[in-house]
């Protein structure tokens, strides 16, 4: 640790922290170099293994619900959820925290039982009488408020349908990382922003720590519970990025020290070689 770090910072060596690095340095990497602006310490109750878990995708949905968007108790608000992992961060900061009511749009069944599982309302994200669905159950035709993580197609196609005048449309997960996103669809008179942590590092430092440790200040106590789908060690990351492409649950971890790991918690996997 150096000078700097230590006073502006006053942790101490040897001391856990997590450190946000993205998109600097990946998560793979033995070791790294980190500005001290993106470490952060943790709270007695907050594993290492719930801090990487929580870092990115509960960022990017506290940003777009609660700094952003504003979601009020009680509002039905659409997501995307046919397989990112963020819309799962979404649904448990609205359910929990929030106590806001999203209604999840999926058609693949194990992602629908676990927004269900969250507590949230799910339709299937191809369904023609969407405003329809939606006003058998909010009572209104329109929501305020999108989360699109998929980055288009006929899903938000179809959500932009329910989307209310000067609504608004939150671009969150893998969405966000697409070089060319067709919203051609979206009212006019609707504001599409992205939620990005890596943004803030730069535009408004204070307001991406205070978000960041918000955030692991919500685990510490048991308000958010992120969900871990599998853990590989080091030596099996090709077999981790083959998982995570296939099984459309919860997050994927790295365990850097097991380097033969394999710890599967949803569905059973095999691995192609």
């Amino acid at each position: 640790m150096g000078r700097l770090a230590h006073e502006r910072t006053g942790y101490q060596m040897g001391e856990e922290v997590v450190v946000h690095n993205y998109p600097v340095c990946g998560g793979t990497a033995e070791s790294c170099v980190a500005h001290y602006r993106d470490v952060f310490g943790l709270m007695g109750r907050v594993s290492l293994r719930n801090a990487a878990t929580v870092a990115d995708d509960y960022f990017s949905a506290l940003l777009a619900i609660g700094r952003r968007a504003r979601i009020q108790r009680n509002e039905y608000f659409l997501v995307n959820a046919r397989h990112s992992r963020s819309a799962l961060a979404v649904i448990d900061l609205a359910t929990r925290v929030f106590k806001a009511k999203p209604i999840a749009m999926s058609d693949d069944a194990r992602r629908a039982e676990l927004c269900a599982d969250l507590g949230a309302v799910v339709c299937k994200s191809g369904c023609c009488c969407l405003p329809y669905k939606l006003r058998k159950i909010s009572g209104r035709a329109e929501a305020r408020v999108i989360i699109e993580t998929e980055g288009g197609g006929p899903c938000l196609r179809n959500a932009a349908k329910c989307l209310e005048y000067d609504g608004l449309v939150a671009v969150l997960g893998s969405a966000r990382n697409k070089q060319s996103l067709d919203f051609s669809y979206l009212p006019a008179d609707c504001t599409v922003f992205t939620a990005a942590a890596e943004h803030y590092k730069i535009a408004d430092t204070v307001v991406y720590r205070e978000i960041m440790q918000h955030v692991l200040d919500l685990k510490s106590e048991y308000a958010i519970r992120p969900r871990i789908s599998a853990i590989f060690g080091l030596h099996r990351v090709n077999d981790a990025f083959d998982y995570y492409a296939m099984v459309p649950s919860g997050k994927v971890l790295i365990d850097m020290k097991n380097r033969d790991r394999l710890t599967l918690h949803d569905e059973p996997w095999t691995p192609n070689n």
